[in-house]
């Protein structure tokens, strides 16, 4: 695709995908990143007594979910660190970059955490329901309905490590759902945002399958979900965002606050986001890694 259908599809549908994009060896420090801490869990559970095999010659795909599936466990959550260098060269990443300046601009900020999808066999908890992003990052309360992003443009960024297919649960979209403003929902018991009317009623919902080296490009008010993944592998991937910098983009006042509310959240949750592109100062790892520490140090302080 040009850069002109990229922008057009984007603005047009809320979304684009784009295959190999991104280098099969771009990936690898991710999946080595994530086959460490799975090898590292299990080794401990295994001295515990509390699991029966290490699983070491199952594949990427299916060793974390054969130790959940003996612990018979459904984690909705990644919870064993996402924090690396690994992380800070995946956010710049020269094919990602080159489409979030056609869609965001030239000052631009990764939020400075992804989410890390396991997407284990049979998990509901991960189908996630319909939902924007947006929906995510303004409610933090159960129950408590909150909008502050509407008005700021935001891209989410999902890159496959797996293949995803319909059977593994990939991700759907409603074309054109971004043009329907921020919508009505609430995060529940379960920590999953559910929304209050029919999506599927004004829209008609499509897959996305993905191999590795390709990713999806969505807005933060695209309407999107994932469903139940029906093999015995997990549907490894990942997601991050970018946003408007908020003290270089020229933003209205209202994105400005939005951007604001962003940058806020984040540092107060001990996370730094980084500036990805710019013509000023761009960070460095080793500048960011001292920031981040810096930052966890004062949320440990209080």
């Amino acid at each position: 695709m040009t850069n002109q259908e990229i922008k057009t599809a984007y603005e047009r549908d809320g979304y684009v995908v784009l295959k190999d994009i991104i280098d099969h060896q771009d990936l690898e420090p991710m999946r080595d990143f994530i086959k460490a801490k799975v090898d590292a869990y299990s080794r401990e559970l295994y001295s515990e007594g509390k699991l029966s095999s290490l699983y070491e010659d199952e594949s990427f795909e299916r060793r974390y979910a054969a130790i959940c599936e003996e612990l018979d466990i459904l984690p909705r959550n990644w919870s064993f660190g996402i924090f690396g260098r690994e992380l800070y060269e995946l956010y710049n990443l020269p094919g990602v970059l080159n489409v979030i300046r056609l869609l965001l601009g030239s000052e631009v900020s990764n939020i400075g955490t992804p989410a890390l999808r396991t997407k284990l066999p049979r998990s509901v908890i991960t189908s996630f329901p319909w939902h924007q992003d947006s929906q995510y990052f303004d409610q933090s309360v159960v129950g408590k309905k909150e909008k502050h992003t509407g008005g700021l443009h935001m891209v989410t960024v999902w890159v496959p490590l797996v293949e995803a297919t319909v059977e593994n649960g990939c991700c759907w979209v409603i074309p054109g759902s971004h043009r329907w403003g921020l919508l009505d929902g609430a995060r529940g018991a379960d920590m999953n945002v559910r929304m209050e009317e029919d999506v599927e009623a004004r829209g008609t919902p499509v897959p996305i399958p993905l191999k590795p080296g390709g990713a999806l490009f969505m807005s933060n008010l695209t309407v999107h979900t994932s469903k139940v993944n029906t093999t015995r592998k997990s549907r490894w991937s990942i997601d991050f965002r970018y946003f408007p910098t908020p003290d270089r983009a020229a933003l209205t006042a209202e994105a400005r606050e939005a951007a604001e509310f962003i940058k806020n959240k984040q540092l107060a949750g001990g996370i730094v986001p980084l500036v990805v592109l710019t013509e000023g100062h761009k960070p460095t790892w080793e500048a960011w890694e001292a920031a981040f520490s810096a930052q966890q140090q004062a949320r440990r302080s209080g």
